[in-house]
This record gives C-alpha cells, sequence and structure tokens, in this order.
C-alpha cells in the first residue's frame, strides 16, 4: 500500500509540472528507484535433509513489484511471479537433498524486480545441510547419531561431522571399504555411556579416516557422562583403525575409553600425531602388526600402561609421554611384546612415585627387538626396565637397544636383572674393576652392588619437563627419514617447546 501512495503521489507532482508547462508526453512516466530488499531472519540457516529451505525475503519496490529472482551458483535458477502491492515473500521451492553430506553447503541469492524492470541487489542466503536431530543433555545442545542396527556402515558412505557442531553416539560404528570418517576440527564426539554394549568406532579395511584437529581446536572422543555426570575409565570400548586404512589423525584427545587408541596392520602411508589418550580402563595406545609411524602421543592414567606395542610390528615412534598420576595395579608405561621391532625416540615415562606399588616403567618381553633411545624413566617403585631371557642383546647395533637413557627415583630394580646375564644396559665392571657403559645411559658406577644413577632436575611425578634441556650424544635423524632432529633426552624440552600445550589436559581435567 506505501508503494501505491507513493506512486499516486508522484504522479500527481508529474501531472502539475506538465501543466505548467503546457504540455506533457504520454511516453515520459516517472522513474522510480531500484528495490531494496533483506532476509527476514539469518543470512546463515541449517535445515535437515529432505527438508524445505524456508526462507522470507521483505523488500520496497516504487511502482509496485514484478518478480522474484532466484540464483543458485550465480545462475538464474527460478524466477517467480510477484503482485504489485506486495512487500514480501516466502519462498519454499527448494529442499536440502537427500544425498547430502553433513555440513554440505548451498549457496542461493535473491533479487527482486520492479514493473519498470529495475533489479534490486542481489542477498545471499547460505543453507548447511544437518543429518540429525537435535537433543539437548547436559545443557548442550547435540546432534543425536544413530548407527545401523548391525553397526556396520553401508560401502560409498561417507560420515562427516563438521565445525561448530558436536555429536551423540547412540552406538558403535563399523566403517569397511569405501566409507570415508571425518571429524573436522573443535568438534567432541560424546560416546552414549549408558549404550547396550560400549561403543567402539572402527575403521577397516579400505576405508578412509580424516580426524584433523588443531593445537587450539582439537577432536574430543569421550564419555556422555562428562555432560553432568561421572565418567568413568571404560565408559565406551575403543576408536580403532585396523588393516590398510587411509588415515590422517592429527590432533586428537581421546577420553575414558578402554583403549585410547588401537592400530593394528596398518601401514607407513598413514599419519598419525598429535594424540592423547586419558583414563583409559586398559591400555593408552595399543599397537600391533603393521609399520605405521606415529608422533606426538602423550598417554595419561592408562589403567594397565601407556604404550603396549606387540605382535609383527615394525614401526617408528617419536616423542612419547606415558604418565601416571595414582597406582593402578600391575601397569607398565611401555611394554614391547611378542615378536615386535619398534624403533623409539625421546620418550618420557613417568610414574606415580616411588611409595607406591605394581607399576612399572619399560618391560622388553618373548622375543621383542625393540630399540629405543634417548628416553627418561623416572618415578617407578620398581623395574624401571625389565626384560627375558629371549631378548637378545649384542651391543648398539644388535636387535634390542636402550641407550643414551636415564632411568632414576626408581627405589627397586632400576634395571632389573631378569636375564641369564644381568641387565646389559645398566654397563659392567670390566676384568679391571673399570666401569663400561656401552650403552651411554645414566648409570655411572656400581655401590654395593647397585647402579650409581644420575637424575634430571624438574623431572618427578607429575611433572615431564626439565628444568633445562638435557643434550644427547644421539640424533635420531640417524634412525631414517621418519625421525626429527632432536639429540636431547625425552619426549620435551622445556615450556617454550611443549607440544602438548593448548590441546592436551592434565590429571585434573584442565587444559594444559
Amino acid at each position: 500500500m506505501k508503494n501505491q501512495v507513493k506512486y499516486s503521489f508522484r504522479l500527481f507532482l508529474a501531472l502539475i509540472v506538465c501543466s505548467g508547462l503546457g504540455s506533457c508526453g504520454e511516453d515520459e512516466p516517472p522513474v522510480f528507484s531500484a528495490p531494496e530488499l533483506s532476509l527476514a531472519g539469518s543470512e546463515n540457516i541449517l535445515v535437515k535433509v529432505g527438508e524445505v529451505i524456508p526462507v522470507t525475503i521483505n523488500f520496497t519496490a516504487e511502482g509496485g513489484a514484478k518478480e522474484l529472482v532466484v540464483y543458485r551458483d550465480g545462475g538464474v535458477l527460478e524466477v517467480v511471479p510477484l503482485t504489485p502491492e506486495a512487500t514480501s515473500v516466502t519462498y519454499t521451492n527448494q529442499t536440502v537433498p537427500l544425498t547430502a553430506l553433513e555440513g554440505e553447503q548451498f549457496q542461493y541469492e535473491f533479487s527482486v524486480v520492479n514493473t519498470q524492470d529495475l533489479e534490486s541487489s542481489r542477498v545471499g542466503l547460505t543453507v548447511s545441510a544437518r543429518q540429525y536431530d537435535l537433543v539437548t543433555i547436559g545443557g548442550q545442545e547435540l546432534y543425536e547419531v544413530f548407527p545401523p542396527e548391525d553397526g556396520v556402515i553401508p560401502s560409498g558412505t561417507e560420515l562427516r561431522f563438521v565445525t561448530g557442531r558436536n555429536y551423540l553416539f547412540r552406538g558403535s560404528f563399523f566403517l569397511a571399504a569405501g566409507n570415508t570418517f571425518t571429524v573436522q576440527s573443535g568438534v567432541t564426539l560424546y560416546m552414549d555411556s549408558e549404550a547396550e554394549s560400549p561403543i567402539t568406532i572402527e575403521l577397516g579395511e579400505g576405508s578412509t579416516a580424516a580426524v584433523v584437529g588443531t593445537a587450539s581446536s582439537p577432536v574430543v572422543m569421550t564419555s556422555s557422562a562428562t555432560l553432568g555426570g561421572t565418567p568413568t575409565a571404560g565408559d565406551w570400548n575403543r576408536f580403532r583403525l585396523n588393516g590398510s586404512v587411509n588415515s590422517q589423525i592429527r590432533y586428537l584427545r581421546t577420553e575414558f575409553a578402554n583403549e585410547g587408541l588401537r592400530v593394528s596392520d596398518t601401514d607407513d602411508s598413514n599419519t598419525i600425531e598429535y594424540v592423547q589418550v586419558m583414563n583409559t580402563g586398559e591400555e593408552g595406545f595399543y599397537i600391533t602388526n603393521g609399520n605405521v609411524n606415529l608422533k606426538y602421543l602423550y598417554s595419561l592414567n592408562a589403567g594397565t600402561g601407556g604404550f603396549r606395542i606387540g605382535d609383527n610390528y615394525e614401526g617408528n615412534l617419536q616423542f612419547l609421554i606415558a604418565q601416571l598420576s595414582e597406582r593402578f595395579d600391575e601397569a607398565t608405561e611401555l611394554e614391547i611384546r611378542e615378536t615386535a621391532k619398534p624403533t623409539i625416540s625421546n620418550v618420557t615415562l613417568i610414574g606415580p612415585g616411588v611409595d607406591t606399588q605394581n607399576t612399572h616403567g619399560v618391560r622388553l618381553r618373548s622375543a621383542s627387538e625393540g630399540k629405543i633411545y634417548n628416553a627418561i624413566v623416572a618415578s617407578f617403585p620398581r623395574r624401571g626396565l625389565r626384560m627375558n631371557d629371549n631378548v637378545v642383546v649384542n651391543g648398539l647395533e644388535g636387535p634390542t637397544v636402550f641407550a643414551y637413557s636415564f632411568i632414576f627415583d626408581v627405589p627397586t630394580d632400576p634395571y632389573r636383572d631378569d636375564t641369564s646375564n644381568g641387565n646389559p644396559f645398566r654397563g659392567f665392571l670390566d676384568e679391571n674393576g673399570e666401569f663400561q657403559n656401552p650403552f651411554f645411559n645414566n648409570v655411572t658406577g656400581f655401590e654395593e652392588g647397585n647402579p650409581i644413577l644420575t637424575a634430571i632436575p624438574g623431572i618427578g611425578t607429575n611433572a615431564f619437563i626439565p628444568d633445562s634441556e638435557v643434550v644427547s650424544d644421539f640424533n635420531p635423524t640417524a634412525l631414517g627419514s621418519f625421525f626429527t632432529a632432536a639429540p636431547y633426552v625425552g619426549a620435551v624440552t622445556s615450556e617454550q617447546n611443549d607440544w602438548t600445550r593448548g590441546w592436551t589436559k592434565n590429571p585434573d581435567g584442565s587444559i594444559r
């Protein structure tokens, strides 16, 4: 109505001018301004797949409205006729495709044309698809994700979880060949702690994973009991890469699982780095078979041990932290088993203190052939390094090595004699009574049969960063191209170079 009044007033003025001039051509109608328009709501909306995209457009059109023009991908999608007196329109001719991925975006633009064919500027609308319904738990809105009845995802499916949204998993997911599992930075996946059976996310042969957070916005997998309840280790089962998976895992934190990260039969084409596992019922990192390489790993309070490496695994690992802030029964923070042959450098293993029981640093078992360099093992009640008779030690070039490393604050058996020839890694007295240290560890001699050990200031229970960098004569780049130059002892050199900052948690649950 306002447009019609303005039109009538302009026409009246034009007639007066014509009368004063004595003439007025019938082919000179008044010229109106281009229409103006705006969206009634946000220019960014979420719409569930298969549902109508609702958009209300308000506008003014001098001389009357003629049509609404809808654009997509820069071209005209549709022209909708309007009545001249219209000042708004609700457009509902488009839907989000059923095939749209979670978070997939669709761009639209709208303009209005008046009766003089003058077109307004375009206004854009971004539609983001959602596949899941919302549920509120503990005051937080989550997108509720239900698996198929058997948990097996149909081939060719991409499960995508996008920045700005958090999700509640109601069951286990098993992805095989042709499936993709994508989790963007800052996303938290809550595993239903009351599910009928503990939830597993498993990526199998031929699947693809892209779980990529950042140092300021990690991906988190945790228990739903963190939303106002009391989370417990083992609230969900595990996140597993099983077989020839094409995976990129960076800046991931898992909490309250039974196993924090399980990797089996996976090769070195995968990228796995910057992962913290905390408060697990059993192993923190459990790695078997394959030759996948892993870097920047932090286990905090794993029930049976921070790192369990077994079967025929032959990969490389660098920058490992395993920390216990409390006692667990028979926990061993780094255990190499079966016929595994890992090569490991820059490790820090911190126990719960010398007054506790049944926690250990390193154990070399069965016929394994692990090589460990630049390690720190501290604050365990007993057994800093333990091995058995099947482990073969033949010097620095032999199949089993523990070298350029420190064990201290372990009052009982820091270098335990489990083999028929003692523990070669602590050195020995030669035939002349001279102390020999062929593995360059922190033993300076013996006193009443016990090794004399050098400690590192700043290292102790709940503290894995030394007061100052401890230089090592060994640079792990000698082990191969995977290894970063790190001629120092331990996983972290200083507060300034602490790679755990901003994305991992302390024992009290605060962010480091």
